[in-house]
């Protein structure tokens, strides 16, 4: 999605009821043609935008894909999620974030799939990831550590899935382990560090998270938001929450170790 796209949906989201083309081209520079280019680019993509003559534009629903241009739309990050690239199908997003950091190692790269064939978990274990039912993605971070210190980045994306999750599901009691987010008796939730670089010094580490948003696998013991809470939440609004709390907590933990190394 284009820049202007994303602009138009979060002026229409924060718009109370219909916005007229007029504002919004006034609001971001463009004309009313681009504006009735990009509405039309926009349903095509699943956004339900209602238009009615001389009264404007009313943003009815956003397709629940994390896809980047759904992903651009909802993130108020500026760090995580400035470049996505969204997979139906995947053979894991954890296994496409590592080679993508050896040529692009933007920090803040994030890739995000509908399934994974063989997602990545602790232990040389795999994934459940069923399409469709949960949240699948990894990031790509840069941070200046030794490889040891890769648990403390394993905490940090803890956190802001945690943070997410309960943003989303106030009252869903939530406890972090070192095996992963747990609610109950069952775990729901996972973050997987893998990391290229020498002992004393990381090149790229990707931090892959996954939750179980509508799915669990009974065979394995785990537990979704949807069968602890009977509510089913917007896998795209979760994933943008998760890496707007990522950015919030890693970016705090970067100030900190300059603190510290001044």
């Amino acid at each position: 999605m284009n820049r202007t796209a994303a602009e138009i949906v979060r002026l229409l989201k924060a718009g109370d009821g219909d916005v007229s083309g007029q504002k919004i081209a006034e609001e971001l520079g463009v004309s009313r043609a681009a504006v009735s280019k990009n509405i039309a680019g926009l349903r095509d993509l699943g956004f339900e935008i209602l238009s009615s003559t001389k009264v404007g534009y009313q943003l009815l629903s956003v397709p629940d894909i994390p896809s980047a241009e759904v992903l651009s739309s909802l993130l108020n990050s500026r760090v995580m999620g400035n470049n996505i690239e969204y997979h139906k199908e995947i053979i894991s997003t954890n296994q496409r974030a590592m080679r993508l950091g050896y040529t692009d190692s933007r920090e803040g790269t994030v890739v995000t799939a509908d399934t994974q064939t063989a997602g990545k978990a602790l232990d040389g274990k795999t994934w459940d990831s069923p399409a469709g039912k949960n949240l699948y993605m990894s990031v790509i971070l840069n941070p200046e550590i030794p490889v040891e210190r890769t648990v403390e980045i394993e905490r940090i994306a803890l956190e802001a899935l945690a943070a997410a999750v309960s943003e989303l599901c106030p009252s869903l009691p939530l406890t972090l382990l070192k095996t992963g987010l747990w609610s109950g008796r069952g775990k729901i939730g996972g973050v997987l560090c893998e990391v290229c670089g020498e002992i004393d010094r990381i090149h790229h580490l990707v931090a892959g998270i996954g939750l179980n948003i509508s799915h669990r696998n009974a065979v394995a013991h785990s537990e979704s938001v949807f069968s602890l809470t009977g509510q089913m939440v917007s896998r795209a609004e979760l994933t943008a929450l998760v890496l707007d709390n990522l950015e919030k907590l890693y970016l705090k933990w970067k100030r900190n170790e300059q603190i510290r190394s001044s």
